[in-house]
């Protein structure tokens, strides 16, 4: 088994954090994997937030099913799918006037637009998390970021078209996690 099969094998949810911070290149390596993710038509429909403030990462704690470790996690980014920063290059381009001028409709983002930037900021999150496992960095998903996407969409103050795809907690984990991966169907 080749190592990157070895790791994707033994990687787990990391969710009881070594205190430590993660090194400003470690962060770096992180991010810039992301970045490096498959996009759809090279839009790059996603944003990432780092979050620092202890007042933000409490209430993601509260928000997120009450799990504490989120406060606690060393690092922590929440990934957008974002459409509005096409929709604002429409609207600086000129696009809807010159749509006037032609009798056609403006175009506003629909359905499969938000499908598209969903899939490209999970696709990124992914590149991070195997990034991290690969620097021995643990993480843990939390999709309960959806659930109550319109209390985040409140806390990060998101424009329009921009929605929370996923948060990830990252760290080195304070001890070894009993057992192997976890069994899958």
């Amino acid at each position: 088994m080749n190592s990157t099969l070895e790791l994707l094998e033994k990687r787990r949810s990391i969710r009881l954090y070594d205190p430590t911070p993660l090194t400003q290149a470690e962060k770096d390596a992180i991010l810039h994997a992301a970045m490096r993710a498959p996009t759809a038509g090279a839009m790059m429909l996603y944003t990432i937030i780092e979050v620092n403030d202890p007042l933000k990462k409490a209430a993601l704690a509260e928000s997120c099913d009450h799990q504490a470790f989120i406060a606690a996690a060393p690092y922590l980014l929440l990934f957008l799918a974002d459409y509005q920063r096409w929709s604002d290059l429409y609207e600086a381009a000129g696009c809807a006037a010159r749509a006037a001028e032609l009798g056609l409709p403006p175009r506003n983002p629909a359905e499969g637009d938000l499908m598209l930037a969903f899939m490209d900021a999970l696709i990124a999150a992914q590149t991070a998390v195997i990034a991290a496992e690969s620097l021995g960095i643990g993480s843990c998903y939390i999709g309960d970021i959806i659930e109550n996407w319109e209390t985040h969409q409140a806390l990060f103050d998101l424009p329009r078209y921009t929605f929370p795809a996923v948060l990830i907690c990252f760290g080195r984990a304070s001890r070894t996690p009993p057992g192997g991966p976890s069994p899958r169907f």
